[in-house]
């Protein structure tokens, strides 16, 4: 997983994509990061909180991706 407050688009986690990738590392990788557009001012807080990168929202984007990933069949490799 990787949070930051920035765009996801072309910022650390693509980053951290690129180098598992480069190392032929396979992963699911959770990205958090501001949307890909103007954001409103104002307090940084609040505005952390409505794109969900504040405590409450990185843990529900967690427990989402966990059920999502539980819920998956399994792969075995053959």
């Amino acid at each position: 997983m990787t949070v930051e407050d920035n765009v996801v688009r072309g910022g650390a986690g693509s980053a951290v994509a690129e180098s598992l990738a480069a190392q032929d590392i396979a992963a699911r990788i959770l990205h958090l990061g501001l949307p890909d557009h103007f954001v409103d001012h104002g307090d940084q807080a609040q505005l952390l909180a409505q794109v969900g990168l504040n405590r409450e929202g990185i843990l529900k984007s967690i427990r989402s991706r966990l059920e999502d990933m539980q819920q998956e069949p399994s792969i075995r490799a053959a």
